[in-house]
């Protein structure tokens, strides 16, 4: 066995023992997936769940190749370009959803940390509306000011 070898199966080891210790905490609940699909308001994000699919597929489908060559093989611009289109979609969206005000408070919050950070963000959107506000004011008192001076 060379040394490449010995390093891609201790790697291959690292990540296994990795992913199962990310199982694991899924499953006995300490890594919430509650979100993963959703938008801030609660509903469905599309955009996520193609992104997701798409990350998963081409990740199994490099893995299934790699297993069976033992090797790397290339990937086709095609792949890389789907994954980005997805991805882009995807950062988009994101922005979207936040540009808009958003409700912060979702129903059937289930423990205090959820709350407490429900309100975090509903302090933080006010004080941002405040200064928003505080600076649309001025733009328009020196929009008065120089239509008098005009005037």
């Amino acid at each position: 066995m060379t040394l490449a070898q010995v390093s891609g199966f201790v790697l291959c080891l690292f990540l296994g023992l990795f992913g199962l210790t990310i199982l694991y905490q899924i499953w006995t609940k300490q890594i919430n997936l509650r979100y993963l699909l959703s938008e801030a308001d609660g509903s469905a994000s599309m955009s996520r769940f193609q992104l997701l699919i798409f990350t998963f597929v081409i990740a199994f489908s490099l893995f299934e190749i790699v297993a069976s060559g033992m090797r790397f093989p290339d990937i086709p611009n095609g792949i890389l370009t789907l994954l980005g289109i997805s991805a882009s979609t995807y950062a988009v969206g994101k922005g979207i959803s936040y540009s808009q005000p958003q409700p912060t408070l979702q129903p059937g919050a289930e423990s205090s940390g959820d709350i407490d950070d429900a309100v975090a963000a509903a302090q933080a959107a006010a004080s941002q509306a405040a200064t928003h506000a505080a600076t649309a004011q001025q733009a328009a008192a020196q929009a008065q000011q120089a239509t008098g001076i005009q005037s």
